[in-house]
């Protein structure tokens, strides 16, 4: 799958940020684009490019620094990157929660804004993601590799939904602040743990919205609306939170 689905500021924002990585980790260094670009449901101001960095050989923290400027400069221009960067090594022996050498969303500008103004920052600490199984299943199902040569493994079943858990166990405080985000983001959970497909946040909620009635339905058919751009009502918080308890228990039933 080629890129040519994203918008051309993003397609160049993306070969600007691969071009600019593998000047500092070399030409071996694999990149894969997954999440929404991959699944064909990229939205220019509600979307993230998320991308998966491995490299084979240990890196400095001077690289590490390097990588860590290149996103900080490059994210927003014009969409928001989420990156991480794997020893390839864990491919072949993955456990979860799973170790990267470095990680950049947009939550953390201010944090690594810091850390690139201090001398003393250690670049070379090893952290563990929960989020990462479910990432890599993303990119085994739709991945699109823009750098490199990888094959992405498929997580165990128990790695990914602990890891789909991790995401989704705060439904219910973040939805009023995110509703669009959370409520399709519960309903393609569902579609997965029913059917065993990865599919976008809208996929989701068009597949699971046959199977919902009342309040569930109208809020999807709401969150859907949105998602499109569309000016849409939604509801009221209760609301929100009776249908993210109805789609938390028809998770846990499937």
């Amino acid at each position: 799958m080629s890129l040519s689905h994203v918008p051309v500021p993003v397609q160049a924002q993306i070969d600007r940020l691969v071009a600019e990585i593998r000047l500092i980790l070399g030409y071996e260094c694999a990149l894969v684009v997954h999440g929404s670009i991959a699944l064909d449901d990229f939205h220019l101001g509600q979307s993230d490019i998320d991308i998966l960095g491995f490299v084979d050989t240990p890196l400095t923290a001077a690289q590490l620094r390097g990588v860590m400027q290149v996103l900080v400069v490059n994210s927003l221009q014009p969409a928001p990157i989420e990156f991480s960067l794997l020893d390839r090594r864990v491919l072949t022996d993955w456990v979860h929660p799973a170790p990267y050498l470095l990680h950049y969303g947009e939550s953390w500008r201010v944090a690594m804004t810091v850390a690139l103004a201090d001398p003393q920052h250690d670049w070379m600490m090893v952290r563990h993601d929960p989020d990462l199984s479910v990432h890599l299943a993303v990119a085994h199902a739709r991945g699109i590799v823009v750098a490199g040569v990888v094959t992405i493994p498929a997580p165990t079943v128990a790695d990914a939904w602990a890891a789909v858990w991790y995401d989704i166990k705060d439904a219910a405080t973040q939805v009023v602040d995110e509703p669009v985000y959370v409520i399709l983001n519960l309903c393609r959970t569902l579609w997965w743990r029913q059917t065993g497909q990865v599919v976008s946040k809208s996929a989701g909620g068009e597949l699971v919205l046959p199977q919902l009635a009342g309040d569930a339905a109208q809020v999807v058919t709401q969150v859907l609306s949105a998602r499109r751009g569309d000016t849409a009502q939604l509801p009221a918080a209760v609301v929100l939170h009776r249908v993210v308890g109805e789609l938390l228990e028809r998770i846990a039933g499937s």
